[in-house]
């Protein structure tokens, strides 16, 4: 049995759910590598294209933008800490032990 979590995301963000598909979930995984490895200003999505063997229409059917990219990954990343914390604080009633969790 296989357990998957979905974090839903503002629709607002993307053109195409990134999450429904092999392509969306390649061009998340690789933008955050190439973004770490080179910077977010030298980051394109020409690059990103040669890099998961796609090209740049593929990645503008997804995202308008990098920067509604960035925007995304920014709040899958934090969605996904809120999630965390909710779960390891989820039955702690004494609030000062929550806060220190």
């Amino acid at each position: 049995m296989e357990l998957q979590l979905q974090i839903k995301m503002n629709k607002k963000l993307f053109l195409r759910d990134p999450e429904q598909t092999a392509l969306g979930k390649k061009i998340i995984q690789f933008s955050i590598e190439l973004i770490n490895k080179n910077g977010f200003e030298a980051f394109t999505f020409k690059k990103l294209a040669e890099d998961i063997n796609s090209t740049e229409a593929g990645i503008y059917r997804y995202f308008e933008n990098k920067h509604k990219l960035l925007m995304y990954i920014t709040a899958w990343y934090w969605s996904w800490l809120e999630y965390r914390i909710m779960i390891h604080t989820l039955n702690v009633k004494d609030p000062v032990i929550k806060l220190k969790r």
